[in-house]
């Protein structure tokens, strides 16, 4: 009897160690849309267990696709799921997804639901999407959909081999991309100055949460995606050091820039006190004249910046002038106005990121502002 029950409690310890997969939401209601040809909208998966979890598979209803930023997802790690819908007629939809994990015996359901007044007959324009927003980038991943109406489900635990090419979306892949076009309508050379930007990221433990380091990665593969030759981005991570991850690359060589913002990692605890002044010093070593030279600070948090600090940051410029914007996370008040009061001693912008705020967007309209000719 003894025996029996250590058995028991040992098989209850490898359920429990098991990794577990947990979603921003797991129904979608987009309400009242008024015309669309297609329709997408975005969910976060965080693994909250102590192993790896593999996406496995999708059983969809007729007209949706699902596709993942990324199959393995590891421990505290978050991957992106963006779920697709052609509606065939206009009218009230609910659509299930079941999506099949490493973690469960049984599926994951999702629900995708709204009313579609009118049906678009082309996709020539936008489709209705409820997340973020991106222009002309594909995901990298194929598919994980598998059931369609005339093939039996597939039990048997395997990704699916989809012969034809992902429908485009607008969601950046979190994952470098292999092919890569730019979108010269963004950044127009005729329009916009050279740009020679930093990323100071914030990577201490904080940031580790779905709705910061996360949406930070997904606007800056959007900003790769979208810089020209003519500009060059340094980014430099701060927590118990300040490293530099990149500096200076040339914006033509994106699979470089994607895979580094690919491998920023929140860890350990926030001291960044010397982190603006040393990221300075490397933008004034790489200054482009008459192009746009700026410092964008991205934290949740409080950032020591004294006035001694500020001094030296002024001082160091003297006729080569530097902006400093800053993208805040969370709604701790007291590092709002913090974060706040170092923009405005930057000369630069405050971007306020909240759940649902379209961070990419956010983040290409900063840099219109500060690279637009005269």
């Amino acid at each position: 009897m003894i025996k029996y029950f250590l058995i028991v409690l040992y098989l209850l310890g490898i359920q429990a160690t098991k990794a577990q997969i947990e979603f921003s939401t797991t129904s979608i209601d987009l309400g009242e849309i008024k015309e669309a040809y297609e329709i997408k909208a975005d969910i976060i998966i965080r693994n909250s267990g102590s192993k790896k979890l593999f996406l496995l598979k999708a059983d969809c209803d007729k007209g949706v696709k699902v596709f993942a930023s990324k199959k393995t997802i590891g421990i505290n790690d978050t991957a992106l799921l963006v779920i697709s819908f052609i509606p065939e007629i206009s009218g009230r939809f609910n659509k299930e997804i079941k999506l099949f994990s490493s973690t469960q015996n049984n599926a994951s359901e999702l629900h995708l639901k709204g009313d579609l007044i009118s049906l678009k007959t082309d996709d020539k324009t936008a489709c209705y999407y409820f997340g973020r927003p991106n222009k002309n980038i594909v995901v990298k991943e194929t598919p994980i959909i598998v059931k369609t109406d005339n093939i039996k489900r597939d039990n048997s635990n395997k990704m699916p081999d989809n012969s034809s090419e992902p429908i485009q979306t607008k969601t950046i892949a979190v994952e470098p991309q292999k092919t890569v076009t730019t979108n010269s309508d963004e950044l127009s050379p005729i329009l916009y100055k050279p740009n020679n930007l930093l990323f100071l990221v914030d990577v201490s433990n904080s940031m580790k949460d779905s709705l910061k380091l996360p949406l930070l990665k997904l606007a800056l593969h959007k900003l790769i995606n979208d810089v020209r030759d003519i500009d060059f981005i340094t980014i430099v991570s701060y927590a118990d050091s300040v490293k530099i991850q990149s500096e200076n690359v040339n914006g033509i060589e994106k699979e470089k820039l994607h895979s580094v913002v690919d491998k920023l990692k929140a860890r350990g605890l926030t001291k960044g006190r010397q982190a603006i002044l040393k990221s300075e010093d490397i933008l004034l070593d790489h200054y482009i004249k008459e192009g746009n030279n700026q410092l964008i600070l991205a934290t949740d948090g409080k950032f020591n910046f004294y006035s001694d600090d500020e001094k030296k940051f002024i001082s160091k410029q003297q006729n080569l002038p530097i902006i400093m914007s800053v993208i805040g996370f969370g709604d701790d008040k007291d590092a709002i106005k913090n974060l706040k009061e170092i923009a405005e001693k930057g000369n630069g912008s405050f971007i306020h990121i909240k759940k649902k705020t379209n961070c990419q967007e956010l983040l290409m309209d900063e840099i219109k502002q500060r690279s637009k000719k005269e």
